[in-house]
């Protein structure tokens, strides 16, 4: 099933171009206590909500506006160097904390902020969304958490002055675009078989597949697990190949899709205008 929040964040499901409401099957106070409560009870849902995905009349895209599926996760966890470049690179695993605050949804909007980075980069990447608490999990129990996948930016701002480390470069406001969709574990049997494409402007910047993953989702999520406890909704971003990085800047219109989840889209805004030359500062 694929799990969407739409215009003031109601729940719904995906479905041949169209959102159904599920607002009446699903319980919580806050958005990402909503679609806790989906993860959580998602076995005991599954046979109405399929029912509801057979009978109930759905809203079209047209006619919605998608939200990030995960709106506010206690952990962002995100993968530094997670692919092997079509050279075998095989970085140690390594992993830092984006803030929830970075992410936003489809459509939306990323502000540049005003601290002059050496540049501003785009990094399409796969993202891991936890159904379980584990801690300490073993390989098995480590895929078994897994409860579904989205696609999510990790824009970057590079050589930010007077910060150290990754999460001050990448946790700015709307630094993580997310979704367009929850797309849950069943649908996807094969997570090391996806196409990963990103455009800017109608170009296409990145392309490449999670067969070339460094280290497989189990031996990430037993790392991770091993330093702290990972809760339903947590999201763990799988890294980027970095061949087709390129800058992001004023009036720019990103794209980003992976194969069996969808498409997101969102524009770039930078109040101070700067410029950097696409054919100099795009990675071969």
């Amino acid at each position: 099933m694929k799990f969407v929040f739409y215009d003031d964040f109601k729940p719904g499901l995906l479905k041949d171009g169209s959102v159904i409401d599920i607002t009446d099957m699903l319980i919580g106070q806050t958005p990402q206590l909503v679609v806790e409560d989906f993860i959580t009870r998602f076995k005991v849902l599954e046979p109405s909500l399929t029912k509801i995905l057979e009978t109930r009349k759905g809203m079209s895209l047209n006619n919605v506006r998608l939200r990030q599926p995960v709106p506010k996760p206690s952990l962002i966890l995100c993968g530094v160097g997670g692919f092997g470049e079509g050279v075998g690179r095989k970085r140690p695993i390594e992993f830092f904390i984006k803030g929830w605050t970075s992410i936003c949804g489809d459509g939306d909007t990323v502000t540049l902020p005003k601290h002059q980075a050496r540049i501003f980069n785009h990094e399409a990447e796969l993202a891991v969304i936890f159904g379980k608490t584990i801690k300490n999990a073993s390989r098995e129990e480590a895929m078994d958490a897994v409860f579904g996948y989205t696609c999510i930016n990790d824009v970057s701002a590079r050589a930010v002055p007077d910060t150290n480390g990754f999460w001050p470069q990448k946790s700015f406001d709307g630094f993580g675009p997310l979704g367009p969709c929850l797309v849950t574990k069943d649908e996807i049997p094969d997570p090391y078989k996806l196409g990963i494409k990103l455009w800017v402007n109608k170009e296409l910047r990145q392309n490449y597949n999670t067969d070339d993953m460094s280290h497989d989702l189990p031996a990430k999520i037993v790392f991770l697990s091993e330093i702290c406890t990972l809760n339903p909704g947590d999201i763990m971003a799988c890294g980027t190949n970095h061949h087709g990085l390129g800058p992001l800047q004023d009036g720019d219109y990103v794209e980003q899709e992976i194969n069996s989840i969808g498409k997101i889209s969102f524009k770039i805004s930078d109040p101070t205008k700067r410029f950097w030359d696409v054919k100099e500062n795009t990675r071969p």
